[in-house]
């Protein structure tokens, strides 16, 4: 193992408590959840999940250092992140027809945006790959293997364990949705709601500075 077995355990367990702490990321996969059921809300994660890996093997290569050293380009992807959550509350609260949600939510279009748009969601925020830079490295054995394969090895493990999160996640809050949905006036609502709701997403993190 790349990684003394003590420190990933410690790793593992630290990595676990951070992806139960409400972010932007697990609300989108419980909004998701709620809204369209457990399919939908393990796209989303897988969406998640196939970011972290971007911004893993991003910082394998050193390339999230630019982030530390062209704070321009960090707000400018900062604000991008924002913008995007903007337009998804945007394109929520046209979506309040019950008849085009309730039709469109199995198809493979439907699918393909919930995955694309969490992989959106989680890509689009530099703050995660800050935070990477700043967090891993205090998991690492000198001693042990290269630098590179043991911030790949993390990083990958943060990818898996908070997909094992918002799996769990997911199957105890899917039945919550499907009962839901057998409201008539739930699409209207839930178009509302999730639009409120990426909508506040996106007011937080233009407010937050850090």
């Amino acid at each position: 193992m790349p990684i003394d077995p003590t420190l990933f355990a410690a790793y593992a367990g630290v990595v676990v408590l951070m992806a139960l702490t409400p972010g932007t990321d697990n609300i989108y996969v419980i909004t998701r959840t709620l809204s369209f059921g457990r399919t939908a809300g393990f796209l989303a994660a897988s969406g998640i999940a196939l970011a972290l890996i971007v911004h893993v093997t991003a910082i394998t290569f050193g390339l999230s250092q630019l982030f530390l050293s062209a704070p321009d380009l960090y707000t400018a992807i900062r604000w991008a992140g924002i913008v995007y959550l903007v337009w998804l509350a945007w394109r929520a609260f046209r979506s309040s027809s019950n008849a085009t949600l309730g039709h469109e939510r199995g198809t493979a279009g439907a699918r393909i945006r919930t995955v694309s748009q969490a992989f959106t969601l989680c890509l689009l925020n530099p703050k995660l790959a800050v935070f990477f830079i700043a967090f891993l490295p205090q998991f690492t054995d000198p001693g042990g293997a290269s630098m590179t394969v043991q911030l790949f090895t993390l990083g990958l493990t943060f990818a898996l364990i908070s997909l094992a999160v918002f799996s769990t996640a997911i199957v105890f809050i899917a039945p919550v949705g499907d009962a839901l949905r057998g409201h008539p006036n739930f699409w209207k609502w839930q178009a509302r709601i999730s639009g409120s709701v990426m909508g506040t997403m996106a007011l937080w993190l233009a407010l937050d500075e850090g």
